[in-house]
């Protein structure tokens, strides 16, 4: 994650707290260490720390059940701290611009799901590398969102997918992201992407349309992959080296696009294929032959957790 790194507040604080959590520093001592942003360590992690940094409680699991039972343990410690002893107002948050997000108001918000499909013959252990999934947002502005449906279409019209978007789509979440994280595609791993809209159904309030397309992405690299779990090697002795990963995939989606407002109303969207290969984080060591995996998107709510930004740096995601 770039927050390990981030050079303000956002970064400091996750700093303060992880160097108490992962690596037991004293509070003092991590405090003294915060501002730190070369520092080459892993600070992943899940925390539970008073507004002003002091550890209560940490866990790095996948375990819902541990991680209960860690949230319960740190709550026990919580009349023993010996910070935020008053409530604290909050003001502006320091952040690098470089990680600065600006949620697109109006726009097209997308929630996104990962999931492995069923294996016709499945040697996974029975753990969480069978059961993995993982989701992330999409965004779109609302100036991107208005130039997807043309306004002047017929019936059985087919036009494709914006370029800006649809790159946008396929590079930073057409991903194998069920188990860990992983960078966004290359430009040149893009072999063959289409994605069309065809209008079915007109009338003068919404277009109704049908979303189809196909993806055939391959990029050769040399990935340091760490062993798996039940490998006999530790972390710091061996280096897996994994030189490729792709993703071929079928889409298929529904859409209704409110003419008069000029916004989504519906936007589901399915991609099904096999991916194989893996990089240096998405845990894919032990599961490098090709398997089937799904993705999916729909119309993200209005919680609040439905503002997180997407798994990627801005600048780089807009295009900028």
């Amino acid at each position: 994650s770039w927050l390990q790194r981030q050079d303000d507040d956002e970064g400091r604080f996750l700093r303060l707290i992880s160097w108490q959590g992962r690596f037991k520093d004293s509070y003092e001592v991590a405090r003294a260490k915060m501002a730190e942003t070369t520092h080459g360590e892993c600070h992943q992690g899940l925390f539970v720390a008073t507004t002003e940094g002091e550890l209560l409680g940490t866990r790095h699991t996948r375990d819902p059940e541990e991680l209960l039972a860690m949230l319960d343990k740190a709550m026990t410690g919580w009349p023993n701290r010996k910070t935020q002893l008053e409530a604290l107002e909050l003001g502006e948050v320091d952040r690098q611009k470089e990680f600065d997000w600006e949620y697109p108001e109006g726009g097209l918000v997308l929630h996104q799901s990962y999931v492995d499909l069923e294996r016709k013959f499945d040697v996974r252990p029975q753990d969480w590398r069978k059961d993995g999934h993982n989701i992330d947002y999409v965004w779109i502005t609302r100036e991107e969102m208005q130039s997807i449906v043309p306004e002047n279409i017929t019936r059985g019209e087919t036009f494709p997918l914006p370029d800006s978007v649809l790159t946008r789509l396929v590079r930073f979440h057409l991903l194998d992201m069920v188990r860990g994280e992983t960078h966004p595609w290359k430009p040149e791993a893009l072999e063959d992407v289409e994605i069309q809209l065809s209008p079915y159904l007109l009338d003068d309030e919404f277009f109704e349309l049908k979303i189809t397309g196909r993806v055939r992405l391959r990029e050769r690299g040399e990935w340091c992959c760490p062993p798996s779990r039940n490998s006999p090697w530790g972390r710091d002795e061996i280096c897996c080296i994994i030189n490729e990963r792709g993703y071929h995939a079928e889409i298929l989606g529904y859409a209704a696009y409110n003419r008069k407002k000029r916004e989504f109303k519906r936007f589901d969207l399915v991609s099904i294929g096999t991916r194989w290969g893996g990089t240096t984080y998405n845990a894919r060591t032990d599961d490098t032959e090709p398997g089937p995996m799904g993705i999916a998107f729909t119309i993200a709510g209005e919680e609040h957790r439905d503002r997180t930004p997407p798994h990627a740096r801005p600048v780089s995601y807009f295009g900028d």
